[in-house]
């Protein structure tokens, strides 16, 4: 490696890692104050660097906003898990990859997710990108349902859109959101949901 290329690769790494700490301190604050009560030299103190340096690195406070959900929306867990439901043999192993997955999701990304929806009551911008994100989800969603109808495993009368349906009222973000909101831990919660979309779905 070039001493050029060490240099570049060490400013990426540093840019990178500072891209991280203004999203976690904005994801922290947002969450405990909401979106409306922060500012962008807030995120800025929180994160320790230069009000400047959030505008260069992200832009303005929905910008942020966007950002914590397109982190969220491209968790590399997600990929794997629709690889793994790919090769899942049984529908019982493709409904508990699905709700594990989306636990998992919510256990790294839940405040951004909480996040988009509160702001998006109030940023037209931010609700354009709401309902862009939950028509990405409703397209993962499918690959599912269409998973489970390909393996003959949905019981008799079951479509591939029925299952959309079930998945969605079963096993998405709100759905793990709501069980927490109740005082539920999270294996008692993937339990239930697991068996209540099992029920709904499989034979």
């Amino acid at each position: 490696m070039s001493p050029r290329t060490y240099r570049s690769t060490v400013r990426e790494q540093s840019a990178a890692a500072t891209r991280t700490a203004i999203l976690d301190a904005a994801e922290t604050l947002f969450a405990d104050h909401g979106y409306a009560q922060v500012t962008v030299k807030r995120v800025a103190e929180a994160a320790e660097v230069a009000q400047g340096t959030v505008y260069a690195a992200f832009g303005n406070k929905p910008a942020l906003v966007a950002a914590l959900a397109g982190r969220a929306a491209g968790d590399a867990g997600i990929g794997e898990a629709l690889a793994a439901i790919e090769r899942a043999a049984t529908g019982e192993e493709v409904v508990r990859l699905m709700v594990r997955q989306t636990r998992d999701l919510v256990r790294r990304h839940g405040r951004s997710m909480t996040l988009l929806v509160d702001a998006a009551a109030v940023d037209q911008n931010l609700a354009v990108l709401l309902r862009d994100t939950e028509e990405l989800r409703r397209e993962r969603y499918s690959r599912v349902a269409r998973r489970l109808e390909r393996l003959g495993a949905l019981r008799p009368g079951v479509t591939a859109s029925d299952a959309l349906r079930v998945l969605e009222y079963f096993v998405t973000p709100q759905s793990w959101l709501r069980t927490r909101q109740l005082g539920w831990e999270w294996e008692e919660a993937e339990v239930f949901l697991a068996e209540a979309a099992e029920a709904a779905l499989l034979p």
